[in-house]
């Protein structure tokens, strides 16, 4: 009796050690459709607190396989320069439940700071300036919008059209600041940039966005509902 437990056992454990669980590992951005493959160097895996694999400039499928069960951990920078780690399990559980996807965003900014926001420190009469000049080969120009202060009501220009800000609005614009404070410097050059730049008064800020890899001037409009 007891060999046939002990035999149980080892059977159970022979299953457990080489049974193979289908991985995807997915790069992906919330806010774009833009290329990763541009602002993601590259995407650490580790199993078990050990290295298992290092994948040099990933494309949005970073890994596509069958794996063994174990812990897993993905290291990776994102296009702030933050330093993002995610774990995971996967057990005989996940065996059952089949494929298992794991969605790295590469977009999202998890430590903003808003102590210098323009949008925070914008008072009545003052008006702020958001604005992109684009350059390429076939397509340039120049886009803009303004934020100003009435009677402590936000107001927005944008072309010939004016209206007022609704506290959403205004979390939208303070999102786009802070994440154009916080892009990390890119050391790839492109046939087609984009100048970001804020001005408030005398103050101004400006960020050099090459290939548009952030494209955050466009997520803005849309966000603001703006054509």
């Amino acid at each position: 009796m007891k060999n046939s437990y002990l035999i149980s056992f080892i059977f159970l454990l022979a299953i457990s050690a080489f049974s193979q669980i289908g991985l995807s590992v997915r790069l992906k951005r919330i806010q774009s459709e833009n290329d990763i493959s541009f602002v993601v160097d590259t995407l650490k895996i580790y199993k078990d607190n050990l290295p298992f694999k290092n994948i040099p400039y990933p494309d949005s499928f970073a890994l596509y396989e069958n794996v063994p069960n174990a812990e897993y951990k993905f290291c990776f920078n994102n296009i702030f320069g933050e330093k993002i780690e995610k774990t995971i399990t996967l057990t005989e559980t996940n065996n059952i439940l089949g494929w298992q996807e794991i969605n790295l965003y590469v977009d999202q900014l998890q430590n903003p700071s808003s102590k210098k926001l323009f949008i925070k420190n914008l008072k009545d009469n003052e008006t702020l300036i958001i604005k992109l000049k684009s350059s390429g080969c076939f397509n340039s120009g120049v886009d803009s919008i303004k934020i100003y202060k009435k009677d402590n009501k936000f107001l927005l220009k944008y072309k010939r059209k004016n209206r007022k800000l609704k506290t959403s609005d205004i979390e939208v614009i303070e999102m786009y600041e802070n994440e154009l404070r916080n892009l990390a410097k890119v050391n790839f050059v492109s046939t087609s940039n984009g100048f970001n730049e804020i001005i408030l008064n005398e103050e101004k800020f400006s960020y050099t966005e090459p290939s548009f890899f952030w494209g955050g001037f466009d997520i803005l409009k849309k966000r603001l509902k703006l054509k």
